[in-house]
Order: C-alpha cells, then sequence, then structure tokens
C-alpha cells in the first residue's frame, strides 16, 4: 500500500482553501457591482392579499376580517377589513394585536374587543392602520413600518397609519 505524502495533502488543503476564499470574494464583489445600493427594497413590505373582489366576497360570506400572520416579518398579526359592496373600496388594514395581546371579533356587535375588554370599531379604529391599495384587481397592504401614504396612478388607496388609542372603551 502506498504511504501518502503529508505535505502534497497539505498544499492540496491550503490551495483548496485559498479557492474558496477567492470565490467568496468574487461573489461579495460581484454583489457590489451594479448601480445604487443607497436603497433597499424589501417584497415583504408590500403583502399582496389578492383578488379584492373574492377577498370582500369572503369577509362578506363569513361575516369576519381576514386575519393574517404577520405576512413581513411573522412577529405581528393584522386583520384586513371591508366595509360595504364596492371591492375597490372600503378596506382597512390595522394590528390585530395590542401588545401580546390578539384582539377578538364579535360578529353579533361588530367590534373587536382587547384582553382588557376595551371595544375597537369594525374598522379598527384607534389601532395601528396600514395604508392598502388595488392594483389591476389585487388588494395590497404596505407593512413597511414607515407607510404613511400609497400613491399609484392606476389604483384605489387606503388610509394612512393612525394613533393606537381605543376608540370606545367600555
Amino acid at each position: 500500500m502506498a504511504r501518502s505524502d503529508p505535505r502534497r495533502a497539505t498544499i492540496i488543503g491550503i490551495a483548496g482553501v485559498i479557492v474558496g476564499v477567492a470565490m467568496i470574494a468574487v461573489v461579495l464583489l460581484a454583489n457590489n457591482l451594479g448601480g445604487d445600493h443607497t436603497t433597499t427594497h424589501s417584497s415583504r413590505t408590500k403583502f399582496d392579499v389578492g383578488p379584492a373582489q373574492a377577498s370582500a366576497d369572503a369577509v362578506k360570506r363569513d361575516d369576519t376580517p381576514l386575519l393574517f400572520q404577520d405576512p413581513a416579518t411573522f412577529s405581528r398579526p393584522i386583520y384586513v377589513q371591508h366595509i360595504g359592496d364596492d371591492a375597490n373600496s372600503g378596506w382597512t388594514a390595522f394590528d390585530a394585536a395590542i401588545g401580546s395581546c390578539v384582539l377578538t371579533w364579535h360578529r353579533e356587535s361588530n367590534n373587536f374587543t382587547d384582553c382588557n375588554g376595551r371595544q375597537y370599531s369594525a374598522t379598527g379604529d384607534g389601532v395601528h392602520q396600514y395604508p392598502w391599495d388595488i392594483d389591476n384587481g389585487e388588494l395590497f397592504v404596505d407593512l413597511s413600518p414607515n407607510a404613511t401614504t400609497t400613491t399609484t396612478s392606476t389604483t384605489t388607496s387606503g388610509p394612512a397609519p393612525t394613533s393606537s388609542a381605543p376608540v370606545v372603551s367600555s
């Protein structure tokens, strides 16, 4: 049986490490090429709820707002509510939790309550609101932390964020 040369094995190992480091450097360099990188856009800040008409029909049929477990960071749930008959208007999107307390929807009284029994309107007034817009029949909610308005020439858009004080107290 032939013995391997330890020097040869060491040289091959070092060469492998050098090639690996060079490949990482090439990837990092290539990532920095190709334009202005002063602004980062995340596709996760604009949440595609789905077709506006189908979503409005689901809210009306089930008599309950749509609840999503935070599609952006998976740390906070949101409600998407529709009031009215026009699928292109009447939308609200808002935090479904205040702190660690998830708001509970009550069909009978058409409102929400928190863990302390405070009541909130069906549109989530008094809870952090997210702007929404409809583009080519699709309903989108802007979940970016600093979203204040939505502006698109071919869309219908909804309200900007509001304060976090409850609307109705019990």
